[in-house]
């Protein structure tokens, strides 16, 4: 027998295989982790024949996907050209079992690609929870099947609830230009300046002091990067850009009577200033490209109601204990009964379902000034935290490293100066009362005043290091 003769036959008889099912794997370019998914497919099928397997997998039209086999490469412009449906796996070379093709969502050539796309800021890849990574890529799989983002109702801020491909609800966007008197704002809270750098006033435009338009979204970050081990409930948080058509931007949402007129590509001020520009009219471009926009991005926390819909005899001791302990640690000035989620868990000790509190909305908390308000702690005025704390809770907060938090702060988010010196006599005054044998109640009202309008600020404290 020929050498080239009993090659044949070997090769053949290799790919020979007394079952038809075909086991391989399929991972997505852009997932940081890598994860292999597993799906079953014949011998003979062609590639349209798995991405309609695909597609019942990642709950997608099969018209989105797009596959690349025979490189590790993270990136679709280093892939090379795609497999066409027409070819069968054969034809690619996927003939045994454990082999991995790489796919990516979306037509990277279409003018479209660059509309709908959600990722992680890349400056906090390292700090984002696994969880979150998952559900950006969920997120990514909605907006490739046509969800829109969802504008939540309330609120004062652009708040979007993001879906999978099965349109649950998987997070929530709130990017930094929608917040309260930014330029985008979706509610009419505009401010009279388009100037949002140094030259920016307190007094000029804001919703609580200490807070500059735009920044909000780093407090949500911090809120979750401080609760460390997740002791008081936080839900994953992180720095996200994110790009769609129903984000709003240039007025879209906004009446006359609210400002529509005066921002945005059609205002008269966005027509002074094209005249700067001397290239012909022909040649400019008649729509601005859509930009990406930054804000945070949470887990969706799907809950039974929230604080206002039940009384608070109905929650523990310890449940209360760890929303004060994060609310008086970050100075928060916005712990309403609306932002207290009530979660029903089944607690295997006890043997029956427990209600538990899941805090959000932290955009008002870590500020550059300490006016806190008793009404600013719906809690304050709740029976549990006159109780005495837990050892657990007593050697959480005995535990905190503040000057590794503030190192975190400043480095990752940039957070102003006074906020930080805020956060660590905050702190220190929560650690001192713990050791003094003080309840949450007695340490809180050394934090904020008593006075309705305003005008009486508390004593400073003075904390021993």
């Amino acid at each position: 027998m020929s050498p080239i003769m009993s090659l044949s036959s070997s090769s053949k008889h290799k790919y020979t295989s007394t079952s038809a099912d075909l086991k391989i794997y399929v991972r997505e370019i852009s997932d940081p982790l890598a994860r292999k998914r597993p799906i079953t497919v014949r011998t003979w099928s062609s590639i349209k024949d798995v991405k309609d397997e695909m597609s019942k997998l990642l709950h997608v039209p099969s018209s989105v996907i797009h596959l690349y086999y025979g490189t590790n490469t993270l990136t679709s412009a280093s892939l090379g050209r795609e497999l066409p449906n027409r070819r069968s796996l054969n034809d690619a070379g996927i003939q045994k079992n454990g082999e991995t093709i790489l796919y990516e969502i979306g037509d990277p050539s279409s003018p479209l690609a660059s509309i709908n796309d959600v990722c992680i800021t890349p400056s906090l890849v390292d700090l984002a929870p696994k969880s979150l990574v998952k559900i950006i890529q969920l997120a990514k799989r909605g907006f490739a099947r046509g969800i829109k983002p969802e504008l939540v109702m309330d609120g004062t801020g652009g708040t979007y609830f993001l879906h999978d491909a099965r349109k649950v609800k998987v997070a929530v966007f709130k990017p930094e230009d929608e917040e309260p008197y930014g330029i985008n704002n979706p509610r009419g809270y505009v401010s009279s300046s388009s100037r949002q750098d140094d030259s920016w006033q307190q007094s000029e435009s804001s919703m609580r002091a200490g807070i500059k338009p735009g920044d909000a979204c780093l407090r949500e970050v911090a809120a979750y990067l401080l609760d460390h081990h997740g002791f008081s409930g936080v839900p994953p948080t992180t720095l996200a850009e994110a790009r769609h058509p129903n984000f709003h931007l240039n007025g879209n949402m906004l009446k006359v009577i609210e400002g529509g007129a005066s921002i945005g590509t059609h205002s008269l001020r966005s027509s002074r200033e094209s005249l700067t520009d001397f290239s012909p009219i022909s040649l400019r471009p008649t729509k601005p490209e859509l930009p990406k926009k930054v804000g945070s991005f949470q887990e969706f926390i799907s809950a039974e109601c929230t604080m206002d819909d039940i009384s608070p005899s109905k929650i523990s001791v310890d449940e209360v204990h760890k929303i004060a302990i994060l609310d008086i640690r970050l100075l928060n000035a916005d712990r309403n009964s609306a932002n207290l989620l009530v979660v029903r868990k089944y607690n295997s000790d006890s043997g029956h379902d427990v209600l538990t509190l899941v805090p959000i909305d932290h955009g008002f908390c870590l500020r550059a000034v300490a006016d806190v308000a008793w009404f600013d702690w719906c809690w304050l005025e709740w029976p549990q935290v006159k109780q005495p704390l837990s050892l657990r809770s007593q050697k959480y907060i005995l535990n905190i490293d503040v000057e590794a938090d503030i190192k975190l702060m400043r480095d990752r988010l940039h957070l102003p100066q006074k906020a930080l010196d805020l956060y660590r006599v905050t702190t220190k005054l929560l650690q001192d009362g713990v050791r003094a044998g003080m309840t949450l109640y007695d340490i809180a009202i050394l934090c904020c005043r008593n006075d309705d309008s305003g005008r009486i600020f508390p004593i400073t404290v003075l904390v021993a290091s």
